[in-house]
């Protein structure tokens, strides 16, 4: 089962109910690049702009949309601008295809029904690739994730000996809706306590509240929970090994040309070595892929 990122259900998130932590966890300059390079530069590739549906290539601007609050996926900076690596490897594959990329501030929750309604070209928010979700769009993958743990430096938390504690997370992601509450299912079934599940805003509420105490543990995307354990002066540390890996892939239309155009791109930025530099400049290089594909859910 893949557990990598988020859910399209709410429901089940109001019924836990959500916390936030005010004044603590700021989305902006979060998940800064490592590499103070400037980012590849990339020019139009005619024979893959060809591939491009007509609608878009004649407006000549990719409409994506994103929900910025999962750094270093994709947040917003210290400027009010939508950035990440995810949100450079996008603009990369745009200028790929000829196209200008617009980039729209979106709910995460309204992006897929926005794709089936022409609100939006595509989107980029760290979507896990699955089955479900299949059958209202196609995806084409483009990175590798999967769940990690992190907890307060030198207070270690056992993923598998969870039962008790506080662990924090983002509400609209499958952590939360789907990994811990079997594993607190799991501990009433062997006579422990629960797990005591904690909401927050986003994932940077989330580990913020680990670092203040009020949680003994968060969970997320590798990539994700990683860049928070480096970004947090030594406060944290990585429990555990990533688990349920699954591909994040671009959300397009059911059975639109652009999916075909969007890996074709892909694959030429694998190939000319653009990839690899995006994804070392922001160290989550550790989730590439060597071959993007359509519709490649596990489960």
């Amino acid at each position: 089962m893949s557990l990598t990122k988020r859910s399209i259900a709410t429901l089940a998130v109001m019924a836990m109910g959500a916390l936030t932590v005010t004044g603590c966890a700021q989305n902006t300059e979060a998940g800064a690049a490592q590499d103070a390079s400037p980012a590849p530069k990339v020019s139009k590739d005619t024979k893959l702009a060809a591939l491009v549906p007509a609608s878009i290539r004649s407006r000549g601007v990719l409409k994506i949309a994103t929900s910025p609050n999962y750094p270093p996926n994709e947040y917003i900076d210290s400027n009010g601008k939508i950035t990440g690596w995810s949100v450079e490897l996008t603009d990369a594959v745009a200028h790929k295809l000829g196209l200008k990329p617009d980039w729209v501030h979106s709910g995460f929750d309204q992006i897929l029904s926005g794709l089936g309604t022409n609100t939006y070209d595509m989107g980029d928010s760290s979507f896990t690739d699955t089955k479900e979700r299949e059958q209202t769009v196609d995806f084409v993958t483009y990175f590798q994730a999967g769940t990690q743990w992190a907890s307060r430096k030198g207070h270690p938390v056992d993923p598998d000996n969870a039962c008790g504690l506080r662990v924090a997370g983002q509400p609209d992601t499958v952590q939360l809706l789907d990994d811990l509450p079997a594993r607190s299912k799991k501990c009433v079934a062997e006579g422990k306590k629960p797990i005591k599940i904690q909401g927050y805003a986003d994932q940077a509420a989330a580990t913020e509240a680990v670092i203040l105490g009020k949680a003994d543990a968060t969970l997320g995307d590798s990539p994700v929970v990683a860049y928070g354990v480096k970004k947090s002066s030594g406060k944290l540390q990585l429990d555990g090994s990533v688990y349920d890996s699954a591909p994040y892939g671009y959300p397009v239309p059911k059975g639109s040309k652009l999916a075909q155009a969007v890996k074709a791109a892909l694959q030429a930025l694998i190939a000319d070595g653009t990839y690899g530099k995006i994804l070392q400049r922001w160290g989550v290089d550790g989730g590439a892929i060597s071959q993007p594909k359509i519709d490649d859910a596990q489960s």
